[in-house]
């Protein structure tokens, strides 16, 4: 009998998800519990920090970089400006890279640890003095890195691509029900910030024991999994590598 497992992934990265999933040989049961919303007034501020002069620009993740693309399409060739030869590129985790690169850029800057702490220690290793670092991510993106870099005397502009829209009460309420019967042996998060938005609104249910009561909890990073822990539920099982399929990979020997 395949291992259940549910995730709750962002609409566009669901299918692929599944895809995965079941080339694993796993069952899968998944929705997204937020949308993500454009911020046009995101294009004129990359416009206006590209024409400043940029040294680094970060990537933390897949949407970052889609959102970042659809949203320059046809008003500002960002592929261009990034193979600038004095623009390092940074991102975050071998996906972030791999779009990346599928565009035809080069990631100049990965941190061994796929986390804040993790870009902590890249960034301890270079120099930053002085020089304008630009992030391109969501709205709830981590603002202790950004602290960090101006303590070591960085410029820092911190662009918010997009925006979290978290789902409907009414219309997550359905989706809860459908969890509930599906009856995983894993439930995966693989942010924190999935994790922040699915516990408040079972919270908001006030279900949120029910769930956790006989499953079993994965977190993609070490992040994740404090943020979890924070809560008062117990995370059985830590990814290290951040990537879907190293936690699949991971589940199959925990579950053995």
């Amino acid at each position: 009998m395949r291992t259940k497992i549910a995730a709750f992934r962002p609409a566009n990265l669901l299918p692929r998800t599944r895809e995965i999933a079941e080339r694993h040989e796993f069952d899968f049961f998944g929705f997204p519990v937020f949308e993500l919303v454009a911020r046009k007034e995101a294009l004129s501020e990359i416009e206006a920090v590209f024409e400043e002069g940029v040294d680094i620009v970060v990537f933390t993740s897949v949407n970052g970089v889609r959102r970042s693309f659809e949203l320059c399409e046809g008003k500002i060739n960002l592929k261009k400006k990034l193979l600038d030869a004095d623009i390092e590129i940074c991102a975050i985790g071998p996906v972030t890279r791999e779009e990346l690169e599928k565009r035809g850029l080069r990631v100049n800057l990965m941190p061994v640890e796929y986390s804040s702490e993790g870009l902590k220690e890249l960034f301890n290793a270079i120099l930053v003095k002085d020089r304008q670092v630009v992030f391109l991510r969501s709205s709830e993106g981590n603002k202790e890195i950004v602290e960090f870099l101006n303590d070591k005397g960085a410029v820092v502009t911190d662009i918010e691509i997009y925006k979290i829209k978290k789902k409907d009460l009414s219309e997550f309420k359905n989706l809860f029900e459908g969890l509930e019967k599906y009856k995983p042996d894993y439930v995966i998060f693989t942010s924190s910030m999935t994790f922040k938005i699915f516990f408040k609104l079972v919270k908001e249910l006030g279900r949120e024991e029910e769930i956790f009561r006989e499953t079993k909890i994965a977190a993609i990073g070490e992040l994740t999994a404090e943020i979890i822990t924070r809560n008062g539920l117990k995370v059985d099982l830590v990814a290290g590598k951040s990537t879907f399929e190293d936690l699949l990979n991971a589940i199959k020997e925990h579950a053995q």
